[in-house]
């Protein structure tokens, strides 16, 4: 991402944050801020951190499902790069994964970008299934989640359907000109990569990975003194997750913040102590894998890429 795109988002946070900062009233959020028991911030870095891991586990599976080979370094690099862009709409600036596989081992666009589309639609489907856990406690929230998996039956049938992905396959190759092979290329391996036994096993590994990152808002939302059942933190944080990637807001921000506080509230919380927990859980799920991913890369870079 452009440096000045980069500053463009921190600027919104900021002014995201001061709104938030208002609305629970600064004096009240400072207070709320200093009680709160410091000791769950480590904790919840270190659920963050096995979620990471989780998800690197599902992404490597799946570029071994493509047939693509990378050095565990290598891999791992990779990986965390692209955590540095979930500051971009729905996290989509992960494709530039692909191209960075690309520099390392020469891999075609063709065999990578489709396991980065499919990586993230089974982090989607992880968080679909996990909201479900709470929809009886917020029954309004069944119609996003009904929309989104009648958007994925509807990939998957259209990909499944030689017909159909027929059609698309003959218009895509029309338009590609010299590029028209990759097309037939990224059509099969994504058949490979949705195989049921994929799809199915790999976004419940997507639903565990998430599940460390809800543990994480369970235990932030303790650290105020407060408490919310397992069940319903995991329905908070996965619902919220939701929203704020299909709003197409870059790392949601504003909409995630505001669905996780306004949640909160209606579950019970203070409105300064569910805009702190959000603050903090955000600070922890969002902006330190951000920072995670540009170390990474920054550091690591020359070392892997010899650039």
């Amino acid at each position: 991402m452009e440096n000045n795109k980069v500053w463009l988002v921190i600027l919104f946070a900021v002014v995201v944050y001061l709104i938030m900062g208002i609305y629970a009233d600064f004096g009240s959020l400072l207070t709320a801020i200093e009680k709160f028991n410091w000791i769950f911030i480590p904790l919840m870095l270190i659920l963050v951190l096995i979620a990471y891991l989780v998800r690197f586990l599902k992404w490597s599976l799946f570029l071994k499902s493509a047939g693509v080979r990378l050095k565990l370094k290598d891999n791992l690099f990779v990986f965390f790069s692209g955590m540095g862009m979930i500051i971009t709409p729905a996290k989509v600036g992960e494709i530039w994964k692909g191209w960075l596989i690309r520099d390392i081992n020469g891999e075609k666009l063709s065999k990578t970008v489709p396991v980065v589309i499919t990586d993230r639609v089974t982090d989607v489907i992880g968080l679909v299934i996990l909201s479900l856990l709470g929809i009886f406690y917020y029954k309004n929230g069944i119609y996003i989640l009904i929309v989104l998996l009648l958007m994925f039956v509807g990939f998957f049938i259209a990909l499944k359907s030689e017909k159909i992905s027929g059609k698309i396959i003959s218009i895509l190759e029309k338009r590609a000109g010299k590029y028209s092979k990759d097309i037939k290329t990224m059509h099969t391996t994504f058949l490979k990569l949705m195989s049921p036994k994929n799809m199915v096993g790999l976004s419940f590994l997507s639903a565990f990975a998430w599940f460390f990152e809800c543990l994480a808002l369970y235990f932030v939302i303790i650290g105020f003194g407060q408490s919310l059942n397992v069940i319903l933190s995991t329905f908070v944080f996965s619902f919220a997750s939701l929203v704020g990637a299909i709003s197409m807001i870059p790392g949601g921000l504003g909409v995630a913040e505001a669905t996780l506080s306004g949640m909160l509230q209606y579950f019970g919380l203070t409105s300064v102590d569910s805009v702190g927990a959000a603050m903090i859980i955000r600070f922890g799920t969002f902006w330190f894998g951000a920072v995670l991913g540009f170390s990474v890369h920054f550091i690591f870079k020359k070392r892997i890429m010899g650039k």
